[in-house]
């Protein structure tokens, strides 16, 4: 009758104990969920990470190391509007209808025109490939009017 009572007594502690150590997983998860939706609910700053990620690209100017094709259409999507950006794309390589791979000289954005800048930004996403490799030179004109040349070159 002893050896029940203590069979008793530690089954009754350890349902205890597993119970405790429940309910703190289910409050801890509780507290780490709601900072989660806290900070999902405030927002990222989204115009200031894809500054950074603008300021990263044009950082690698002149230091031969390459951009992909994704990076470069990121930086003429954010500067497709800005007449006081020029920006050319050289010796882009995409594949034909047929399958081979052909080269598309330049394509080059500079009009005041908004729709024909959006007309060569359209024509220069249509056929850039996400992983062709490219260098980029940029050229600042007037740093107080945000005027720069942007060369995007092919590899």
């Amino acid at each position: 009758m002893d050896e029940d009572n203590i069979s008793r007594a530690l089954i009754i502690g350890v349902t205890t104990f597993i119970g405790i150590i429940t309910v703190s997983a289910i409050i801890i998860f509780f507290n780490a969920s709601l900072n989660t939706v806290r900070n999902a609910g405030s927002g990222m700053d989204y115009s200031t990470i894809s500054r950074n990620d603008i300021e990263s690209t044009l950082l690698m100017s002149g230091t031969g190391n390459y951009i992909k094709g994704s990076s470069v259409i990121n930086l003429l999507s954010y500067y497709e509007q800005d007449t006081n950006v020029t920006m050319s794309v050289q010796n882009i390589k995409y594949i034909d209808q047929s399958g081979q791979v052909q080269i598309y000289e330049n394509i080059t954005i500079e009009s005041d025109d908004p729709n024909v800048r959006e007309s060569a930004y359209n024509s220069a996403c249509r056929y850039i490939m996400d992983n062709q490799d490219f260098t980029i030179d940029v050229q600042d004109i007037d740093t107080q009017l945000g005027t720069r040349n942007i060369t995007i070159k092919g590899v």
